[in-house]
């Protein structure tokens, strides 16, 4: 008989303090030991994936106005990034709704974008908004994020299975939003994203647990799957979420800078109740087990195949020496981190670094140290020498989550309706 389990006698096992919660790292880590994993001895799996998502906006409204002395407004800047304004008008209330892009850039601040406003708003930073009414006032304010009464975080396109890796087999230095750097040509490179066997997609192949409604941490706040994410297809599935902004942690947001300009950064974990025997053995059980496709950077056509095993083994984290720093007159990492998340006096801000091994490439001297790996292509060793997903961040949302689920704060719940995908990419 196969053997299966309720949300409720998990949640009632939670309640007791007996359940045996452990992140998909803990179950890789495990297994690469030797251990044998069986139904019994689980009871939920978390998941998570931090990383570059552009399909990402803010949804926003506040006021701006005393009532009755407005009709509404047409247009409004935050930080300098055009909003959308409605689709409410909100007549004479003093009121703005508002949609901001991730990818929108500032008209007033130099490589700024939503990505970055995000992670200010969940700083409590102070925003400058400017706004103009349907007669032609300009108010201007600032506001932060406890100022709003409504601020969530939509995400149209989430959690990608199947990310890829990058090589540039053109004879000239290619800017791309694939390499922080200008990705060097003659296939003398690679870069790559995603985070493997820790990705909730890649264990949950036929959506078995994932659905519409599926409770899911989005940057640490408590959100859920809205159903398929955009361009959702049989071999590249992804999610559509929505999340509170209060509750997030900036640590898994903010913007990366890539050669070609910004990128937002966004973290999702998803818990995996292991219910039956099929969702333990859908489980990934080894990076190695998780094709990761070579593609040209210009063209996107496939030049090879490797595995996640390949490029992920334990090396997740980038770490700073400083006896080996040499005091550069002008320091190429504090000037040029993706992320802003280096400086000579005070080192690596662990809540701003990215692990993505750019530094490593930018100094002189052997003062940051990680192993970013590399692989062989066509006879010869290509370095590795930008990662585009954060393994360590996504593991440390995995370990937030299974904490919350331990303490009962996370609520366990199965989905409303299953996610549907086109069988043809569109």
């Amino acid at each position: 008989m196969a053997k299966t389990r309720t949300i409720e006698e998990i949640t009632q096992k939670i309640e007791k303090n007996t359940a045996v919660v452990m992140t998909a790292q803990e179950f890789l880590d495990n297994i690469a030991e030797g251990e044998k994993i069986e139904f019994e001895d689980v009871d939920v799996i978390t998941t998570a994936t931090k990383g570059l998502m552009s399909g990402i906006a803010g949804i926003f409204s506040f006021r701006l106005a005393e009532p009755k002395k407005y009709r509404k407004f047409k247009e409004i800047t935050l930080n300098g990034i055009p909003g959308y304004v409605g689709p409410c008008p909100n007549e004479f209330l003093g009121v703005i709704d508002v949609i901001v892009y991730s990818t929108a850039h500032s008209k007033t601040r130099t490589n700024y974008t939503g990505g970055f406003l995000f992670r200010d708003l969940v700083e409590n930073k102070p925003i400058e908004m400017k706004a103009e009414t349907e007669e032609g006032v300009v108010i201007e304010k600032m506001l932060s994020l406890k100022d709003m009464q409504f601020a969530r975080l939509m995400g149209t396109r989430q959690a990608i299975k199947n990310y890829s890796a990058m090589m540039n087999p053109t004879k000239e230095y290619v800017e791309t939003i694939f390499s922080a750097l200008k990705f060097e040509p003659n296939n003398s490179q690679l870069t790559f994203s995603g985070c493997g066997a820790l990705n909730p997609l890649q264990n949950d192949p036929d959506f078995e647990t994932i659905g519409v409604g599926t409770p899911v941490l989005v940057n640490g706040s408590i959100g859920y799957v809205m159903g398929p994410g955009t361009r959702n297809y049989i071999l590249k599935p992804n999610l559509m979420t929505i999340a509170d902004f209060e509750g997030m942690k900036p640590e898994y947001m903010g913007a990366f800078m890539t050669s070609y300009g910004p990128e937002p950064i966004c973290s999702i974990a998803v818990p995996f109740p292991i219910l039956n025997e099929k969702i333990l053995n859908n489980m990934v059980k080894s990076d190695k087990d998780v094709p990761l496709q070579i593609l040209n950077l210009v063209g996107r056509e496939k030049m090879g195949e490797i595995t996640y095993g390949d490029v992920w083994d334990n090396n997740y984290l980038i770490t700073f020496d400083p006896k080996k720093c040499i005091k550069c007159e002008t320091c190429p990492v504090e000037t040029d981190c993706p992320t802003h998340a280096f400086t000579v006096e005070k080192g690596i801000d662990k809540t701003r670094c990215y692990n993505c091994g750019t530094c490593i490439q930018m100094c002189p001297e052997p003062a940051f140290i990680g192993d970013l790996k590399s692989i062989k292509f066509e006879g010869k060793e290509v370095p590795v020498v930008l990662r585009q997903s954060d393994r360590f961040g996504a593991i440390k949302l995995a370990e937030e989550l299974k904490s919350l689920i331990l303490k009962g704060e996370f609520p366990l719940k199965e989905s409303i309706a299953k996610i549907k995908f086109y069988k043809y990419k569109i």
